[in-house]
């Protein structure tokens, strides 16, 4: 046809680009004439019979088709060349192997206006079909399972078989099975198909299983062609051999079940299809929901036999509050027949506000709970009180459907609420009791009261005689029967409850073999009431006593017990507050006196004799000394004692080695209190044996020490064991160390009131000390300027360094560990004048000695004291000590002299004499004129010109003077104070 020009339907002829653009259509098109001889086809035409265009053109139907397929083509061509209108058929056809549904559209073709032949144009709708015919079998499907459903006449289990059924159908597979999973293994629960190892009951390790990949995915799993996706070699294949499968994991309220699985051992072509997925996702959800349900139909059945078989009454009532539930025992309860509730109104039984105010709250929706106790009107007889549990039910949505109720009879538990209630008020009183024998008094008789219980004896256990001896007794005790006797322990039935500590019950007295009167009494109980004593209850007829009131006895035997615990302790509490108040009152006033001799001593003998006779008139001390160290020997000398018995003998000579484990050297070299409550204990050759000797039976040893400086040990004897307290230890540490204080301030104040003074030079060797540290480290000459005690008791000093600087200087200071805080003042032409806190220093060691440091300079490590101490005071201990303390000690110098008193007159002349004229005339003019005071009354314009001087001058001359007076005040005979 090409190059021709072609008519076409309506007698129009199209031009010769006709075929060019019909050949770029993507759907076959075709012209065929009268006889069915193809005339023209285009390329997408040509390809639906695996063929081309110049194949094809010349034949017909008959040689492209199968006969019948080509006969069916040539009626639709017949159709519309007889009937000249259009016509549109689908049909399929198969194509290289394919099978494809076409929709093709035929018109009549009319090139010069009669019909040459049919021409037509076919669409590929192969998907359509297929959607529509999967639509089609889907809601096929789900009306199925919608009229499965609904279908009340079938079981749970009968729906499920045909929910596989339905399944099995929707997919077009051989089987269909649910299983249920439990720890590893999965059980067939229901089945479809012949499958042998796919039946109900047969059992497989999950891990055999193709049902373990769907509940690992925690949905569903689909396999189109195992044998292609590599199941070969799992144990699943090996084990059932299916080629397709499709499962999904069922729920079971909330929790895991099992799966829902639809197999067969052919492939499936195309895997499933979205619409099969969906649907079986929803048959999942279906088949869940109807085993939950059977769950809860199995719980509920098992709900209604437990009801049924309670000993509580159970009901429900619908919205309006009519029964439509009794259980037998809710029957027995009212007294009616079941029947006879069923529609009546819950205040047939119980017509109290209270029910009827909880029962409107609950089917209003305003509560969910309420617990009502009220009575229940019985059909005949008297009501009966009970506590009525009641709660809402509500269906999915929340609406009220009516109430439930649980009713228990409290006839029992009220008259137990109300025993309860009288032991606890029982229970409260006993612990207002004073002591023991009072408790055991109110526990016979609230056993009476609260029990009806009459003949009963509370023991008490007699701890010397070792007997439980009555202490409370009823009056029914006293009038019927004779003396209540007293038992030993493990004698009978009180004796052997108080030794086992378990109650010991008598049910028939007359098996009891004794020859105790028991006439009136027939039965008995016996219970330990802890450690205190027994309780004892009889009665008069045999077996008397029920669980309750074992329990409440029980109760109230271990009240008994806490009420007499209370009351011993208080008793001890009053009788340790009376001793308590016996020994402050001793205390203070042994206080009061020893403060008194400290402050009137005036010397360390008188203040030593004072305080060991304030001791001695004290109880319960008896003996006291005092033991002062000798630095020279290391030994602790007795220097003082007083008291009863005399033992001057034993102490006179009495040297004591400082390092002897003896609670006296003990204490002197521990710094801490020694406490010996048994003289007995020590050894015959203790230098405290005469102290036991001679009936003494506890001690002391007091430190006598201020500011870590030790002025000996106090050692106080008692004349009984165990007589020092806690709290004298107390007392006794802190006036050991007031009396260590005053020591010192005796020693201190000897040089300031001495007017002969002995002189000692030494010098010492040593790293440990600061100037030695600071003067090797920076080879410069040191010398102490001044020094100042803080409040904190901290000594601050002034050093002059000569021979270095101040970086050299700090850079010593602040990394040593005995400087708290250092600054330089100043720096000028290789002088340093700085100021330094120390946390301790050989300046302080020697002041507590009665030292005073006159005098500390240092060169090339090596450090000088020159230091002044009283006449009478020891100067080889005090340098004894300093060689203890430092090695590398030498003394170079040692002399007594004279130290004169330096009057105020004599300081006023020496500072006039060191005074030029002008000087004296600028400080002088300066005072008096107010050039001092704050505000300044005179400034030092004014002054310059009263001397007829400028003021530059004038300051040059008052600077000078000041300074004068500093220096005589601060460094006369160029010493620090």
């Amino acid at each position: 046809m090409t190059g021709e020009r072609v008519r076409t339907d309506g007698g129009q002829r199209l031009d010769y680009q006709f075929e060019t653009v019909v050949d770029q259509l993507a759907e076959p098109v075709f012209l065929k004439d009268r006889d069915g001889v193809y005339r023209y086809i285009n390329e997408a035409g040509a390809e639906l019979f695996d063929s081309t265009r110049e194949a094809v053109v010349g034949k017909t139907d008959a040689d492209l088709f199968d006969p019948g397929e080509a006969r069916a083509v040539r009626d639709d061509d017949e159709t519309v060349l007889e009937t000249g209108e259009s016509l549109t058929v689908e049909r399929p056809h198969t194509t290289g192997g394919t099978e494809r549904v076409w929709r093709t559209t035929k018109h009549p073709y009319r090139p010069d206006g009669e019909i040459e032949g049919v021409v037509g144009a076919s669409h590929d709708v192969t998907e359509r079909v297929r959607a529509e015919a999967e639509r089609e079998r889907n809601e096929r499907a789900l009306r199925d399972l919608q009229r499965l459903a609904s279908d009340r006449s079938l079981d749970v289990d009968e729906k499920l078989d045909r929910a596989l059924a339905v399944g099995r159908e929707r997919l077009g597979l051989s089987f269909a099975f649910i299983t249920h999973i439990t720890d590893d293994t999965q059980a067939i629960v229901a089945a479809k198909g012949d499958h042998e190892a796919l039946q109900p009951g047969s059992e497989t390790p999950l891990s055999e299983t193709y049902c373990r990949r769907t509940v690992e995915a925690e949905g569903s799993l689909t396999v189109a062609h195992a044998s292609d996706e590599g199941w070969t070699d799992d144990p699943a294949y090996e084990r059932f051999g299916l080629e397709c499968y499709f499962g999904g994991t069922l729920y079971v309220d909330g929790d895991r079940y099992g799966t829902l699985c639809f197999a067969d051992t052919d492939p499936r072509e195309g895997g499933f299809t979205d619409a099969e997925e969906t649907f079986i996702e929803l048959l999942t959800e279906w088949v869940s929901y109807e085993l939950d349900r059977r769950e809860r139909q199995a719980e509920l059945e098992r709900f209604g036999t437990i009801v049924r078989a309670v000993d509580d009454g159970v009901y429900a009532v619908d919205d309006e509050g009519r029964f439509t539930f009794v259980n037998p025992a809710m029957a027995e309860l009212t007294g009616y027949d079941p029947d006879a509730l069923l529609g009546e109104h819950l205040s047939t039984v119980k017509d109290d506000d209270e029910t009827a105010a909880a029962l409107d709250a609950l089917l209003s929706g305003e509560a969910s709970e309420r617990t009502v106790e009220a009575p229940v009107r019985r059909a005949r007889g008297r009501p009966v009180p009970c506590e009525d549990n009641m709660t809402r039910l509500d269906d999915a949505e929340g609406r009220v459907l009516g109430v439930v109720g649980v009713v228990r009879d409290v006839t029992e538990q009220r008259a137990q609420r109300e025993m309860l209630s009288e032991l606890v008020e029982s229970s409260r009183s006993f612990m207002g009791a004073r002591d023991r024998s009072e408790v055991m008094r109110m526990v016979a008789h609230a056993i009476e009261n609260v029990l009806g219980f009459e003949l009963n004896v509370v023991r008490q256990f007699d701890r010397e005689g070792e007997r439980l001896v009555p202490a409370g007794t009823t009056d029914a005790v006293t009038e019927r029967l004779d003396d209540p006797p007293t038992y030993d322990l493990d004698e009978g039935g009180p004796g052997r409850a108080f030794v086992d500590g378990e109650p010991v019950e008598i049910e028939d007295t007359d098996a009891v073999d004794d020859d105790r009167d028991r006439e009136v009494v027939r039965s008995a109980l016996h219970l330990p009431m802890g450690v205190h004593g027994t309780i004892s209850i009889g009665a008069e007829e045999p077996d008397a006593f029920t669980d309750v009131d074992r329990q409440a006895i029980q109760l109230l035997a271990t009240s008994g017990a806490a009420a007499a615990n209370r009351a011993k302790r208080e008793q001890e509490v009053r009788q340790a507050r009376e001793r308590a108040d016996t020994l402050v009152d001793r205390i203070n006033g042994l206080i009061e006196d020893t403060v008194e001799v400290l402050v009137q001593a005036g010397t360390r003998e008188q203040l030593e004799r004072g305080v060991v006779e304030q001791l001695v008139a004290t109880d319960p001390y008896a003996v006291a000394w005092v033991a002062a160290p000798d630095v020279a020997a290391d030994t602790l000398e007795a220097t003082t004692w007083d008291g009863e018995p005399d033992l001057s003998a034993a102490l006179a000579d009495l040297t004591l080695d400082q390092t002897a484990e003896d609670p006296t050297a003990r204490a002197f070299r521990t710094d801490e209190i020694q406490v010996l409550n048994d003289l007995d204990d020590l050894p015959e050759e203790s230098p405290h044996a005469a102290a036991a000797a001679a009936g003494l039976g506890s001690m002391v040893a007091v430190p006598l020490t201020y500011t870590g400086t030790s002025y000996g040990v106090l050692t106080v004897y008692a004349s009984e064991p165990e007589a020092i307290a806690d709290r004298e230890r107390v007392v006794l540490s802190a006036l050991g160390r007031a009396v260590a204080n005053a020591v010192n301030a005796i020693e201190s104040g000897r040089i300031l009131t001495t007017s002969r003074v002995i002189e000692m030079e030494f010098t010492v060797r040593d790293a440990d000390l600061l100037f030695g540290r600071l003067s090797g480290q920076t080879g410069a000459e040191l010398t102490l300027s001044g020094s100042v005690y803080q409040s904190d008791g901290s000594l601050r000093v002034y050093v002059t360094a000569v021979g270095t600087d101040e970086e050299s200087v700090m850079a010593v200071l602040e990394g040593d560990d005995a400087v708290r805080e250092a600054t330089v003042i100043t720096d000028h032409d290789g002088e340093v004048l700085l100021e330094a806190v120390l946390e301790e220093s050989l300046i302080e060691v020697l002041a507590d000695h009665g030292a005073v440091t006159q005098a500390v300079s240092a060169e090339e490590g090596v450090v000088r004291y020159t230091i002044e101490l009283p006449q009478e005071a020891e100067a080889r201990e005090i340098f004894e000590l300093v060689e203890r303390r430092h090695e590398g000690t030498d003394l170079v110098g040692y002399h007594e002299h004279e130290r004169s008193a330096r009057t105020r007159q004599e300081f006023r002349e020496a500072v006039l004499d060191r005074f030029t004229e002008r000087q004296e005339t600028a400080v002088r003019t300066a005072h008096l004129g107010g050039f001092f005071q704050w505000p300044r009354e005179v400034d030092g314009d004014e002054l310059a010109d009263s001397m007829d001087i400028s003021r530059p001058t004038y300051h040059q001359h008052l600077r000078a003077a000041q300074r004068k007076v500093f220096e005589e005040l601060f460094d006369h005979d160029g010493r620090s104070p």
